[in-house]
Protein backbone atom coordinates (compact mmCIF):
# COMPACT_ATOMS: atom_id res chain seq x y z
CA UNK A 1 0.00 0.00 0.00
CA UNK A 2 1.39 3.61 -1.05
CA UNK A 3 0.86 5.39 2.39
CA UNK A 4 1.30 8.63 0.22
CA UNK A 5 -1.77 7.78 -2.01
CA UNK A 6 -3.79 6.60 1.03
CA UNK A 7 -3.20 10.27 2.52
CA UNK A 8 -3.92 12.14 -0.27
CA UNK A 9 -7.22 10.07 -0.87
CA UNK A 10 -8.67 10.48 2.48
CA UNK A 11 -7.60 13.92 2.35
CA UNK A 12 -9.49 14.72 -0.37
CA UNK A 13 -12.98 13.82 0.87
CA UNK A 14 -12.44 16.31 4.03
CA UNK A 15 -9.59 17.35 6.51
CA UNK A 16 -8.20 15.34 8.94
CA UNK A 17 -5.34 15.69 11.97
CA UNK A 18 -1.76 13.30 11.37
CA UNK A 19 -3.51 10.67 13.91
CA UNK A 20 -6.80 10.58 12.69
CA UNK A 21 -5.23 9.55 8.57
CA UNK A 22 -3.18 7.43 10.82
CA UNK A 23 -6.49 5.41 12.11
CA UNK A 24 -8.54 6.13 8.96
CA UNK A 25 -6.08 4.33 6.47
CA UNK A 26 -5.95 1.15 8.91
CA UNK A 27 -9.86 1.53 9.13
CA UNK A 28 -10.15 1.92 5.31
CA UNK A 29 -7.46 -1.60 4.86
CA UNK A 30 -10.29 -3.17 7.92
CA UNK A 31 -6.65 -3.31 10.17
CA UNK A 32 -4.99 -5.77 7.61
CA UNK A 33 -2.50 -3.65 7.32
CA UNK A 34 -1.12 -1.33 10.69
CA UNK A 35 0.90 1.59 10.39
CA UNK A 36 3.55 3.63 12.10
CA UNK A 37 2.86 6.48 13.38
CA UNK A 38 6.16 7.85 12.02
CA UNK A 39 5.68 6.74 8.50
CA UNK A 40 2.47 8.79 8.47
CA UNK A 41 3.60 11.63 10.00
CA UNK A 42 6.97 11.88 8.30
CA UNK A 43 5.32 11.49 4.47
CA UNK A 44 2.27 14.23 5.54
CA UNK A 45 5.80 16.22 5.95
CA UNK A 46 6.89 15.21 2.32
CA UNK A 47 3.60 16.11 1.17
CA UNK A 48 3.59 19.43 2.80
CA UNK A 49 7.14 20.18 1.40
CA UNK A 50 5.87 18.31 -2.59
CA UNK A 51 2.91 21.21 -2.13
CA UNK A 52 0.54 18.21 -2.34
CA UNK A 53 -0.88 18.81 0.97
CA UNK A 54 -1.74 22.00 3.36
CA UNK A 55 -1.77 22.77 7.00
CA UNK A 56 -4.75 24.54 7.44
CA UNK A 57 -6.03 26.55 10.90
CA UNK A 58 -8.03 24.91 13.50
CA UNK A 59 -10.53 26.55 15.46
CA UNK A 60 -11.19 23.75 17.70
CA UNK A 61 -8.19 22.57 19.24
CA UNK A 62 -3.93 22.94 18.41
CA UNK A 63 -3.49 19.94 16.12
CA UNK A 64 -2.18 20.39 12.87
CA UNK A 65 -5.53 19.46 10.49
CA UNK A 66 -4.39 19.11 6.96
CA UNK A 67 -6.18 18.94 3.41
CA UNK A 68 -5.09 18.43 -0.09
CA UNK A 69 -4.08 20.95 -2.85
CA UNK A 70 -5.02 21.40 -6.28
CA UNK A 71 -1.42 19.78 -7.07
CA UNK A 72 -2.60 16.99 -4.38
CA UNK A 73 -5.77 16.16 -6.47
CA UNK A 74 -4.19 16.14 -9.45
CA UNK A 75 -1.28 13.59 -8.18
CA UNK A 76 -3.96 10.96 -7.30
CA UNK A 77 -6.06 11.29 -10.36
CA UNK A 78 -2.72 10.80 -12.06
CA UNK A 79 -1.74 7.60 -10.05
CA UNK A 80 -5.20 6.43 -10.12
CA UNK A 81 -5.20 6.15 -14.19
CA UNK A 82 -2.10 4.76 -14.44
CA UNK A 83 -1.11 1.29 -14.35
CA UNK A 84 1.80 -0.26 -11.64
CA UNK A 85 4.72 -2.24 -12.27
CA UNK A 86 3.71 -5.90 -12.06
CA UNK A 87 7.29 -7.25 -10.01
CA UNK A 88 6.93 -10.93 -10.57
CA UNK A 89 10.33 -12.04 -9.75
CA UNK A 90 10.64 -9.47 -6.90
CA UNK A 91 8.94 -11.94 -4.35
CA UNK A 92 10.70 -12.74 -1.04
CA UNK A 93 10.16 -16.71 -1.18
CA UNK A 94 11.10 -17.24 -4.86
CA UNK A 95 14.51 -15.35 -3.96
CA UNK A 96 15.01 -17.89 -1.07
CA UNK A 97 14.63 -20.22 -3.53
CA UNK A 98 17.14 -19.72 -5.42
CA UNK A 99 19.68 -18.93 -2.67
CA UNK A 100 18.82 -22.73 -1.27
CA UNK A 101 19.47 -24.02 -4.60
CA UNK A 102 22.84 -22.47 -4.68
CA UNK A 103 23.94 -23.52 -1.65
CA UNK A 104 22.44 -27.03 -2.21
CA UNK A 105 20.47 -26.94 0.80
CA UNK A 106 19.61 -29.78 2.38
CA UNK A 107 16.38 -28.35 4.38
CA UNK A 108 14.89 -27.26 0.96
CA UNK A 109 11.83 -29.40 1.38
CA UNK A 110 10.95 -28.52 4.51
CA UNK A 111 11.33 -24.70 3.36
CA UNK A 112 8.61 -24.82 0.76
CA UNK A 113 6.36 -26.97 3.31
CA UNK A 114 6.54 -24.33 5.92
CA UNK A 115 5.52 -21.78 3.35
CA UNK A 116 3.21 -23.81 2.15
CA UNK A 117 1.25 -23.69 5.66
CA UNK A 118 2.07 -20.05 6.08
CA UNK A 119 0.15 -19.65 2.92
CA UNK A 120 -2.87 -21.43 3.89
CA UNK A 121 -2.65 -20.51 7.20
CA UNK A 122 -2.99 -16.36 5.11
CA UNK A 123 -6.14 -18.29 3.04
CA UNK A 124 -8.18 -19.12 6.27
CA UNK A 125 -7.67 -15.53 7.81
CA UNK A 126 -8.76 -14.53 4.19
CA UNK A 127 -12.08 -16.38 4.23
CA UNK A 128 -12.56 -15.71 7.60
CA UNK A 129 -12.32 -12.01 7.04
CA UNK A 130 -14.52 -12.32 4.16
CA UNK A 131 -17.04 -13.95 5.85
CA UNK A 132 -16.87 -10.78 8.62
CA UNK A 133 -17.44 -8.36 6.03
CA UNK A 134 -19.73 -10.12 3.49
CA UNK A 135 -22.96 -7.99 5.09
CA UNK A 136 -21.39 -4.55 5.77
CA UNK A 137 -22.24 -1.93 3.35
CA UNK A 138 -18.82 -0.79 2.46
CA UNK A 139 -16.79 -3.36 1.66
CA UNK A 140 -17.21 -4.36 -1.48
CA UNK A 141 -13.58 -2.71 -2.51
CA UNK A 142 -12.22 -5.12 0.25
CA UNK A 143 -13.93 -8.18 -1.04
CA UNK A 144 -12.54 -7.61 -4.42
CA UNK A 145 -8.99 -6.99 -2.84
CA UNK A 146 -9.40 -10.43 -0.79
CA UNK A 147 -10.94 -12.66 -3.94
CA UNK A 148 -7.95 -11.36 -5.72
CA UNK A 149 -5.47 -11.99 -2.59
CA UNK A 150 -7.42 -15.35 -2.20
CA UNK A 151 -6.20 -16.37 -6.12
CA UNK A 152 -2.78 -15.23 -6.12
CA UNK A 153 -2.29 -17.30 -2.55
CA UNK A 154 -4.04 -19.73 -4.57
CA UNK A 155 -1.59 -20.01 -7.25
CA UNK A 156 1.26 -19.66 -4.85
CA UNK A 157 0.28 -23.18 -3.56
CA UNK A 158 0.41 -24.71 -7.10
CA UNK A 159 3.78 -23.23 -7.79
CA UNK A 160 5.35 -24.28 -4.33
CA UNK A 161 3.46 -28.08 -5.64
CA UNK A 162 5.08 -27.75 -8.62
CA UNK A 163 8.23 -26.74 -7.27
CA UNK A 164 8.42 -30.14 -4.85
CA UNK A 165 7.14 -32.54 -8.06
CA UNK A 166 10.54 -30.88 -10.34
CA UNK A 167 12.38 -31.56 -6.82
CA UNK A 168 11.07 -34.93 -5.89
CA UNK A 169 9.74 -34.35 -2.32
Amino acid sequence: MSVKYGILTILSQSPKHRYDLKVTLENMMYKQWTLNPGQVYSTIDRLVRDKLVEEVSNAENDLKLYQITKNGREEVERWLQNPIEVLLLHDEFFFKILCAKRLNFDLLNKMIFQQKEAVIKKILQLHYLRKELENTAESEAMLYLIEGGLLHLEADLKWMDMISDLEGY
